[in-house]
């Protein structure tokens, strides 16, 4: 008999058909066929495997992570199976396990194997060569493709996998930018895959960091902490693990939510005819809307508005991610527009941002302790300036103190006034008036807003009236709240028109033993003046030095030495006859007013409010104890800028009052954000108005600071580039974050701050 190969039932059906002759020949032929045909490895299609090779044969796989091995599957015939059906293993494992990884086949592909790492690196090996954190991956196939009960397997070259240590705790993102007042979902991997944290949020810093939940969902605070990031921690625990951490950032960037709840502002400039004055209080929803205001307004333009509305249906603001915002305020008169810029949810610099009406001053979140219209919360001794036109349009100034009593009535028990009334040209300077007496009432027209009025009353002014503002509380000593500033606008109608703040005076009227800043403007004869300065105090009655800056209508003193001086406190009332002498040899003496002279008083926060009193200028200023009680810190002892983002303003000075004034006396200002960092300014943007026109988001050009003195007095410039223009500025620093502006060229004639933005 004909041997069989591989003899299927068919054939094996034909060999036992009985019969013969031809029939036979066709069973014996066409066996011998089929064998031929066969070759003799396989009948019916099927083949025997001669070898299984897998690729890659070495890799390192991090834990929970996936790789893909491919298997080629080479027949007897030396060619390929693309359909062979194998099995994957791990250490010998079919499909592998938890405890060394799985493995299992590719949804498209059946000859190739997707293996995941373990949780873990596996501490065991299966003895066949690899290391402890190994693994050995094969693929098996039956040996006939076809015959699957006896054939025998065929199994591949071994690859090896070293199982990583994995990725551990990993957070995503690493740094997101998040608005103020807004979310933001963070995540936790640990050797990739998801999983269960404890979040914490954290500053080193301090200040309001905001939030963040159990699934990691960080609610950023209202407006960028100190820093301007926040730190985000996760935690996990691994089974039979130690603690691991990992750590994003959330930088914090302004947004609408930063400007919330109740404000209020007050800014000093020009119209077309002259000095204008505008104060008030709104309400901010913290979602681009100014939801109710009130304001008075004192110019050339409208004259005496008061009680003004200000629409909760058409005013809106936005504030951008740099701090800078805009409002559009509308009330019965028109729309106003304003450019501002943020320091915190709590303080902007602002600029009326209409053409051919300029100013500057400032937004300020209101206590809501001080809005509760009672007159109790003005109570104790008090001190102020206010500056502008006189009847005859003529520039004065004044500063004092006074005492309300808590129920609505200022007695002239050590009240005192000191009044420059045109001193520039042939007017009259009036020192230490004791008549100045007054009453108060807050406005039960508008309760909630913190308006009210006064009235101050002498025999150097006669009657003024003023409606005013109230910004923010604190304990008095005795356990309870009072006022300590108010904004001031004058409202009597008489011609006159004059604007400024009230501060709650210190309780020691005294200067320190300390170096004090400042910075003020008004008019000379010549026009628009600005000062500023440092001077050092022994606290023990003598200035002994400093710098005192002049930009006169454009010309530069180039900053004049202090003499050595002496200084008087009226301990009575608080008043101080400052000298800051700028001349040579000793100081002059005998009758006032005398060159550099000032009347000044000390608030409760260590500053001062200043009145110049010789004939150089009309002019008021505000001053500070450099490093003092409210500053932010002298880290090294000495103030020092800090880098980082910084509001910055400027404001034009001078009260104009004779129209038609010279368009080019008619001061510009401006605000903007500005990053600064090891002497330079090197982005941001400025907002200004010339008056003739506004200009938004100006890109900041080639600006810088220069170091400042042991005095914190410093020399820099601000430039724009559309319009292109740079401002030669003199500084002083108040502490490490906060510094004095004024403009040292033609034009603005101005003063202004600089102040850390977080």
């Amino acid at each position: 008999m004909i041997p069989m190969c591989n003899e299927t039932p068919a054939r094996a059906a034909l060999r036992k058909v009985k019969s013969t002759g031809s029939a036979i020949f066709f069973s014996i032929g066409t066996s011998l066929a089929l064998c031929i045909l066969a070759a003799c490895g396989g009948g019916g299609g099927s083949t025997t495997v001669r070898s299984v090779a897998i690729t890659p044969t070495s890799i390192t796989v991090p834990l929970n992570t996936s790789t893909d091995f491919t298997a080629v599957v080479t027949l007897d015939n030396s060619s390929t199976s693309t359909t062979t059906t194998v099995t994957w293993e791990v250490n010998g494992i079919s499909g592998g396990n938890s405890t060394v990884g799985t493995i299992v086949p590719s949804t498209t592909d059946a000859l190739v194997g997707v293996y995941t790492a373990p949780e873990q690196v596996p501490t065991t090996s299966s003895g066949n060569g690899e290391q402890v954190g190994q693994v050995n991956i094969t693929a098996v196939t039956q040996q006939n493709t076809t015959n699957t009960s006896g054939a025998g397997t065929v199994t591949s070259n071994t690859a090896i996998v070293t199982v990583g240590s994995g990725t551990g705790l990993v957070l995503t993102p690493s740094s997101a930018n998040v608005p103020a007042g807004g979310s933001f979902q963070f995540s936790a991997t640990y050797n990739n895959l998801p999983t269960a944290a404890t979040w914490t949020a954290t500053s080193s810093s301090g200040g309001n960091i905001g939030s963040i939940d159990s699934t990691g969902l960080f609610k950023a605070p209202d407006f960028p902490p100190p820093g301007g990031s926040v730190t985000i921690t996760a935690s996990v625990t691994p089974a039979g693990g130690t603690t691991q951490t990992a750590t994003a950032t959330a930088v914090i960037t302004y947004s609408d939510e930063s400007l919330s709840g109740p404000y209020a502002f007050s800014y000093t400039g020009n119209d077309q005819l002259g000095f204008m004055a505008v104060a008030g209080s709104f309400v901010a929803d913290g979602n681009g809307h100014i939801i109710s205001g009130v304001e008075d307004e004192d110019s050339f333009v409208t004259g005496i508005l008061t009680q003004v509305i200000i629409n909760g249906n058409s005013s809106t603001y936005t504030v951008g991610s740099d701090g800078r915002g805009t409002a559009l305020i509308t009330t019965p008169q028109g729309v106003q527009t304003w450019v501002f810029v943020l320091t915190t949810n709590q303080h902007a610099l602002l600029t009326r941002f209409n053409a051919s009406a300029s100013g500057g001053g400032t937004i300020d979140q209101q206590s809501l302790s001080a809005l509760t219209n009672s007159v109790s919360l003005l109570s104790g001794p008090y001190v102020f300036s206010a500056s502008g036109t006189d009847t005859h349009h003529d520039p004065i100034a004044f500063a004092g103190a006074f005492s309300p009593n808590g129920s609505g009535t200022i007695p002239d028990t050590n009240s005192i006034l000191d009044v420059n009334d045109n001193g520039i040209s042939g007017g009259t300077v009036t020192l230490k008036d004791d008549s100045l007496s007054g009453t108060y009432e807050f406005d039960p027209a508008f309760p909630g807003t913190g308006r009210g009025t006064l009235t101050l009353t002498s025999a150097t002014t006669g009657s003024l009236e003023y409606a005013f503002y109230v910004l923010s509380t604190a304990q008095n000593g005795v356990n309870e709240n009072i006022v300590t500033q108010i904004h001031l606008v004058e409202i009597d109608g008489t011609g006159a028109a004059s604007a400024g703040d009230i501060f709650a005076a210190a309780s020691s009227p005294s200067l320190a033993n300390a170096t004090y800043v400042f910075t003020g403007g008004g008019n000379s004869s010549a026009g628009p003046y600005a000062d500023g300065g440092a001077f050092v105090t022994n606290g023990n009655g003598v200035v002994s030095s400093g710098t005192f800056d002049v930009n006169n209508a454009g010309t530069y003193n180039n900053g004049a030495s202090i003499a050595s001086c002496s200084y008087t406190v009226d301990a009575a009332t608080g008043r101080i006859d400052l000298e800051l002498y700028d001349g040579a040899g000793a100081c002059p003496s005998g009758a006032s007013p005398r060159a550099g002279e000032f009347a000044a008083y000390a608030t409760t926060q260590g500053g001062l409010v200043m009145l110049e009193l010789d004939s150089a200028a009309v002019s008021t200023a505000l001053g500070y104890q450099q490093c003092g009680p409210e500053s932010q810190g002298c880290a090294a002892g000495t103030p020092s800028q800090s880098a980082g983002s910084y509001a910055v303003n400027l404001v034009g000075q001078g009260l104009f009052h004779v129209p038609p004034a010279a368009a080019s006396l008619f001061q510009p200002a401006l605000d903007g954000q500005v990053t600064f960092s090891a002497g330079a300014i090197s982005a941001g943007n400025l907002d200004i108005n010339n008056f003739s026109g506004v200009f938004s988001s100006d890109p900041v050009g080639s600006s810088s600071l220069g170091a400042a003195g042991t005095d914190g007095r410093g020399t820099g410039t601000l430039s724009g580039t559309s319009p292109a223009t740079t401002y030669n500025l003199t500084y002083y620093l108040i502490d490490d974050h906060t510094a004095l502006l004024l403009s040292t060229g033609t034009s603005p004639v101005a003063t202004g701050e600089l102040i850390l933005q977080f």
